[in-house]
């Protein structure tokens, strides 16, 4: 018999709330549909889960009614939709009246305010989710193993732990911030009185899905090394540090791979022009297009930044805020910004979308097209989080020959190297890092930039290519995954009883 996981097919279930090209636009989502992508490519059973949002049915092609699934907690029983993700991926939605057929995002209504059932909304989703990973959700398919992302999928991993005909559990941790509930919230859930006795999902008082599956998964893994570092010393805060310390053997780190197909110059189908790197100087009509379509008139030397993000945090708005202002007044740089997040996170950064400078140009929404065009015709990204959990937006600025221009973290120091004069000499340089996520240390990394893009094109042109010349590809995330899969198989946890700490 054939145990190796690159070549034994596998059935592999993966539990999302999101998805790139369905909803949602960050890195979770990006990370969700590269993986599915791979994984699918490359021969094994992937199918994708994810709540029915109105957007993903009007998204979604050729969805079929499924299943009913009668549901603990719930008052309606849940619908089954299949459809395909794309021609390697099948994909179920799960729809629930009155829980996910709601304006605004999947978290949060249309001012950004978080709904206040969250805890219920996606429990009774981790219900469907365990119900169709043991077969008994009307599908007529059983995986080999789950594969659960983000709090919103993991009570799924507690409620199939005492499941003796379970499939193997791996849960990603994708940030280190989740939602408590209260008891209020959850007791409608119904969730097995030996789960709550074990107490593997109660945390000062609340309930927390994350807990649950960090204690009884197979497998944890993040999107980083650096990551895992900063969640197990506690340079993130994370209130469940304490837990991942005492499961390290059964963490991995597996670095985001990027799809080629769709982040690459030579084949993006949302820009002005292709360019590779023997055609760098076609990147420059790249550059035109965007300065027309965010209506900017800029010299040639000017530097222009792009800046991204989906879900801006109120601390990053506020030091973003604080550097457009210097920004406003010099003409040697400007910024194209592209942002989405809760409103009042939002609102320091509004009046520059309603009176644009003369340098700066804000747009607040969500659309893939967009992020390409700036990703394609920005001199730098901008990457300024003080926690990074994945490196992606970094690696696909790096496919294009845009330099990032980012906070020093461990997930970014993995993939970047900083332009010292000595990196540079040993053509190892591809960004431009700064230490402290502060006004003074950017202002300092932006001053540092300017006076590099101020000697001979040549230079600008060699650090650019030594970015494009990094490969990030998904497959190697993919195979990474095979192998911990397998892992999981071959290794299943104790019980959540055993498991108690």
């Amino acid at each position: 018999m054939n145990n190796d996981p690159l070549l034994k097919p596998l059935r592999i279930l993966i539990a999302a709330s999101e998805a790139q090209s369905l909803i949602g636009s960050d890195d979770l989502a990006e990370y969700i549909t590269t993986l599915s992508a791979t994984l699918g490519a490359m021969g094994h059973d992937i199918r994708l889960v994810l709540p029915a949002y109105p957007q993903v049915i009007a998204a979604a092609e050729k969805l079929t009614p499924l299943a009913r699934v009668c549901l603990i907690g719930s008052q309606h029983d849940a619908q089954l939709f299949q459809g395909k993700l794309n021609p390697d991926v099948t994909l179920y939605l799960v729809e629930i009246p009155g829980q996910f057929d709601r304006p605004g995002t999947p978290y949060a209504d249309e001012n950004g305010v978080p709904w206040n059932d969250n805890g219920l909304r996606f429990g009774l989703f981790s219900r469907v989710i365990t119900l169709m990973a043991i077969n008994q959700a009307g599908i007529n398919w059983q995986p080999d193993l789950l594969h659960c992302h983000g709090w919103q999928t993991a009570l799924a991993i507690s409620l199939l732990a005492g499941e003796w005909s379970r499939p193997a559990t791996v849960y990603t941790l994708h940030q280190s911030e989740h939602p408590y509930f209260t008891s209020d919230q959850i007791t409608p859930l119904s969730v097995p009185v030996e789960i709550l006795k074990s107490g593997a999902l109660s945390i000062d008082g609340h309930f927390s899905y994350e807990r649950g599956a960090l204690l009884s998964a197979d497998r944890i893994t993040t999107p980083s090394p650096g990551f895992t570092v900063a969640l197990v010393n506690g340079d993130a805060n994370y209130p469940l540090a304490d837990i991942l310390r005492s499961r390290l053997d059964r963490i991995d780190n597996i670095p985001a791979g990027i799809d080629y197909h769709r982040w690459s110059p030579t084949t993006d189908q949302y820009i002005e022009q292709h360019f590779d790197s023997s055609s760098f100087e076609l990147k420059q009509m790249n550059r035109e297009r965007l300065l027309a379509e965010f209506n900017l008139n800029l010299a040639d030397k000017t530097l222009l930044i792009g800046y991204l993000t989906a879900n801006i945090s109120l601390e990053e708005t506020e030091l973003i805020a604080s550097l457009f202002q210097e920004i406003a007044k010099v003409n040697t740089l400007a910024v194209i910004a592209f942002v989405a997040g809760n409103e009042e996170h939002l609102e320091p950064l509004q009046a520059y979308q309603q009176n644009p400078t003369a340098n700066i140009r804000i747009h607040i929404g969500t659309d893939e097209s967009v992020t390409h065009r700036i990703l394609a015709g920005s001199d730098c990204l901008l990457l300024p989080s003080q926690l990074s959990p994945s490196p992606r937006l970094a690696q696909c600025a790096l496919s294009y020959g845009t330099i990032p221009v980012a906070h020093a973290t461990n997930s970014m120091q993995e993939i970047l190297s900083d332009a010292t004069p000595a990196n540079l000499l040993n053509g190892m340089a591809t960004a431009f890092l700064y230490k402290q996520n502060t006004l003074d240390d950017l202002l300092v990394a932006l001053d540092r930039i300017q006076k590099f893009r101020a000697k001979p094109a040549i230079w600008w042109k060699k650090l650019a290519l030594q970015g494009m010349d990094q490969s990030f590809h998904s497959s190697e995330t993919a195979h990474s995954y095979l192998e911990i899969y397998q892992q999981a198989i071959d290794n299943p946890a104790p019980s959540l009883a055993g498991s108690q700490s």
